[in-house]
């Protein structure tokens, strides 16, 4: 319907957004099996317009603080970038350190999110935009069906948390949400060889027991100042000269390979051809 009448509907929208009353349409939701099951939510394509145009203008206030090696969401970065930097610490350190947030998107808090945005931003009227649109989101976690699914029926998400899997403004502020771990790792504890990707971080090195430790205050930090936990599945430190997984490829000294993952997109991007 947004297609067929483009004009009017964008005239509609620029018009909620100047007198302050724009609010977001539920999410879709769909539940996808990868083969983990995942709740993915769709937003309306008026929403997609406001998050993109909202995060084009307010973004690079942001991202001049990220560091090099903060891959997720950012132009001239991405999976491929990151990929060849996990592969040439691979080669050059003896040990990795790969950790991942517990349950990440859910996990996130509201008010410290929007904290991070207020830092920085002076507009009350962006602000209150921001809230709007983080608080649809995370109705998404309170929807039946977020409700029925294992993950969240034995964990609920607790009221002012979570950002839902699928909307732009998601991703860019999952990224965002942990910039703050990126300088404490590279500026107190001193990590040359650091990179992350949404909440899949890796560092490396050459002694086994300093990545130990800088495991553990990884973990302080992230309860401390945003109230995350490390997977505990994954947090061993490991020779790199035993290949790994990560965004979906196996990584060796020897170079890259497609992983499970990897292969089952490829082969779900070819019978859409």
């Amino acid at each position: 319907a947004f297609d067929l009448d483009a004009d009017s509907h964008l005239i509609r929208l620029q018009r909620a957004l100047a007198n302050g009353a724009y609010q977001p349409a539920p999410y879709h939701l769909t539940v996808v099996h990868d083969p983990k099951t995942r709740l993915v939510a769709a937003p309306a394509i008026a929403d997609r317009i406001v998050q993109r145009a909202l995060l084009d203008e307010i973004g690079p206030t942001y991202e001049r603080s990220f560091i090099d090696h903060s891959y997720a969401c950012r132009t001239g970065r991405g999976p491929q970038r990151a990929l060849l930097a996990y592969l040439g610490w691979t080669r050059r350190n003896r040990y990795r350190l790969s950790l991942d947030v517990r349950h990440y998107f859910a996990s996130i808090d509201h008010a410290t999110l929007y904290g991070l945005f207020a830092h920085r931003l002076g507009d009350p009227r962006t602000l209150a935009l921001l809230q709007r649109l983080l608080a649809a989101g995370g109705a998404v976690y309170q929807s039946p069906l977020a409700r029925s699914l294992p993950e969240f029926a034995d964990a609920p998400v607790a009221t002012g948390c979570g950002l839902p899997l699928g909307g732009y403004l998601s991703h860019w502020s999952g990224a965002l949400y942990l910039d703050g771990l990126d300088h404490f790792v590279k500026r107190t504890l001193k990590v040359p060889a650091y990179l992350r990707y949404m909440d899949d971080f890796t560092l490396f090195g050459d002694d086994r027991s300093a990545l130990e430790e800088a495991r553990e205050a990884i973990r302080e930090w992230l309860w401390r100042e945003r109230r995350l936990q490390l997977n505990p599945r994954h947090d061993a430190v490991e020779p790199t000269a035993q290949p790994s997984t990560f965004l979906g490829y196996r990584v060796s000294r020897s170079g890259l390979l497609p992983g499970p993952k990897a292969k089952r997109r490829l082969k779900q991007r070819l019978r859409q051809v």
